[in-house]
C-alpha cells in the first residue's frame, strides 16, 4: 500500500474527502430551499461525519508513512482539516439538539377560549 509510485493514495484520499463534502452541501441546499426538512441535513451530517473520521484516521497514517518512507510532505494535513469539518458540524448539530431539562417544553399549541357571563 504505501510503495506509491505517482502520489496515488494522498490523491485518492483528497477524492474521497471532497466528495464527502458533496452529500451536505446538496442537503443544505435543499433545506435552505426548504424543499427538505431539517431531519434530513442532521442524518447527512452524522453519516458522513461517521465517514470522515475513518477518512481522518487513514490521512493520519499516511501522513506517518509519507514522511517515512515517501520522504515527502503531500499536503495532507489539509486535507484532513477539510476532513474534520463535517464532524464538528455534526458535533455541533448533535450537541445543540439536546433538550434542556429545566425548560418545560410544549410540543403542540392549545386554543384556549375565554368567555366572560
Amino acid at each position: 500500500m504505501f510503495k506509491d509510485k505517482f502520489c496515488k493514495w494522498p490523491k485518492l484520499l483528497r477524492a474521497f474527502v471532497i466528495l464527502s463534502l458533496l452529500p451536505p452541501a446538496f442537503v443544505m441546499l435543499l433545506v435552505s430551499q426548504q424543499l427538505a426538512p431539517l431531519d434530513v441535513l442532521i442524518d447527512i451530517f452524522t453519516l458522513v461525519g461517521g465517514f470522515n473520521v475513518i477518512l481522518v484516521i487513514w490521512g493520519g497514517l499516511l501522513k506517518i508513512r509519507a514522511r517515512k518512507y515517501w520522504y515527502r510532505n503531500y499536503h495532507i494535513g489539509k486535507t484532513l482539516v477539510l476532513a474534520c469539518l463535517p464532524i464538528l458540524a455534526s458535533a455541533y448539530i448533535a450537541f445543540s439538539e439536546i433538550p434542556d431539562n429545566r425548560v418545560v417544553q410544549q410540543e403542540r399549541s392549545r386554543a384556549v377560549e375565554v368567555a366572560i357571563n
